[in-house]
């Protein structure tokens, strides 16, 4: 969806232990990616090592990365799962602008904001509405688990944001972007998140992830 990256430079916000940082590197972008977590990003450099891959990692917040970053790049990117991890996409849209160059894009895949009214009070997610798309309270939670280890529980108060679909465009736009592209796609980017396994050739009916791409006016 964004054509050769090759030589372009790359920063992967939430980037977690940065495997998709680093599989845009093997497509030959100079990568970066930012993290909140020192513990994930000991495993991302790691991981680069291995495989001999330059790469370099921050550890930020990504609230306040536009602070802590200090270059600008050619492509800002984040990726399945981070919208639910930002407090204020507003704020958020402008820290993708701030580490954006003057010719550079922004590109983002996540789940589609609609899913969040088909999941049902056991945390399953079903084919009838179940929940408001207009939410604004952020999800309080005494604990977090997830998906990658289903005996994993830490304890202590854990927060998720819902964001409608045109409060990111809007955002950023607000930040100075232009919207280049919003496609939406009935798949979904885990197993057992949707009635269908991504695995069968089921469609969905109803959009589960979206993709967009915005570039630097």
């Amino acid at each position: 969806e964004v054509g050769e990256v090759r030589g372009k430079s790359l920063i992967h916000l939430l980037c977690h232990i940065g495997t998709d940082t680093l599989s845009w590197a093997l497509l030959g972008a100079q990568v970066t990616g930012v993290d909140i977590s020192p513990v994930s990003l000991q495993y991302a450099r790691e991981l680069a090592q291995k495989m001999g891959i330059q790469a370099d990692f921050i550890e930020s917040d990504i609230m306040e990365a536009a602070q802590v970053v200090k270059s600008r790049h050619d492509i800002v990117f984040s990726s399945t799962g981070v919208l639910c991890w930002i407090p204020d996409i507003k704020v958020y849209a402008r820290t993708v602008r701030g580490l954006l160059k003057e010719d550079g894009f922004f590109y983002l895949f996540d789940g589609h904001p609609f899913r969040h009214v088909l999941l049902d009070s056991s945390g399953s997610f079903g084919t009838t509405l179940q929940g408001d798309y207009f939410r604004k309270e952020a999800w309080e939670y005494p604990g977090q688990g997830d998906y990658t280890d289903p005996d994993l529980f830490i304890p202590g108060k854990a927060y998720e944001w819902d964001w409608t679909l045109g409060g990111v465009v809007t955002a950023f736009c607000e930040a100075g972007l232009r919207i280049e592209f919003l496609h939406e796609f009935p798949q979904y980017f885990y197993n057992g998140y949707t009635p269908y396994d991504i695995q069968e050739e089921k469609v969905e009916l109803y959009p589960c992830t979206f993709s967009l791409k915005a570039g630097a006016r």
